[in-house]
């Protein structure tokens, strides 16, 4: 029965978002995947409702927009995926205020609040051709982030996360975390807790 009910409030949220849906479905028929100005303007408006309806607005909208998300995925308020090309996996939840740029979150993951996952450390190039003044090339990657993971409040992530890590609160990921892992700190270290 629970899961029913929630089928029908994603269903809802579905039909109240499909406006924005439809327009970022038009965007990317004109212009393929080279623009996301609507798919932005969506987002950015969606992440601001309030309630258990803009959760659900921000489920259907990512499931109808995205490369796989999740119908059961939980958006919290304020939380947001930067780009199209993100794979979410099942009962997943973003915190609130959270922001991620490509990513792919494995089945269980949980995130704190203001978690950004931002898209490897050179998004914006490498620092020898700022500090050249050369023309800078983006280099986005995707972060993955294995199932069961749990991502505490304030975390940076520019790495990937294995599976079953806990990520402490207000830590900055900058190299692989592996399997089975406790980190924290910045950058985040490796921790044994008895």
């Amino acid at each position: 029965m629970r899961t029913f009910c929630k089928g029908i409030l994603f269903v809802i949220g579905f039909l109240v978002a499909f406006p924005m849906i439809f327009l970022s479905w038009l965007e990317t028929w004109l212009t393929g995947n080279n623009c996301e100005r609507a798919f932005s303007a969506c987002k950015e408006i969606l992440s601001i409702i309030p309630t258990p309806l803009g959760n659900y607005m921000r489920r259907a909208f990512y499931w109808a927009t995205c490369t796989s998300v999740s119908w059961n995925t939980n958006f919290i308020f304020g939380s947001w995926l930067a780009h199209r090309n993100n794979k979410i996996a099942q009962r997943v939840t973003i915190g609130a205020y959270s922001f991620i740029g490509y990513a792919d979150i494995g089945e269980n993951v949980l995130f704190g609040a203001r978690v950004s996952i931002v898209s490897g450390k050179y998004q914006h190039g490498r620092p020898d051709q700022r500090v050249n003044q050369e023309e800078t090339e983006d280099e986005n990657v995707i972060i993955k982030i294995g199932r069961n993971s749990w991502i505490g409040q304030d975390v940076v992530i520019m790495a990937n996360i294995g599976e079953n890590c806990t990520v402490g609160a207000g830590s900055v990921v900058m190299k692989d975390v592996p399997d089975n892992s406790t980190v924290l700190g910045n950058p985040a270290r490796k921790v044994n807790l008895k």
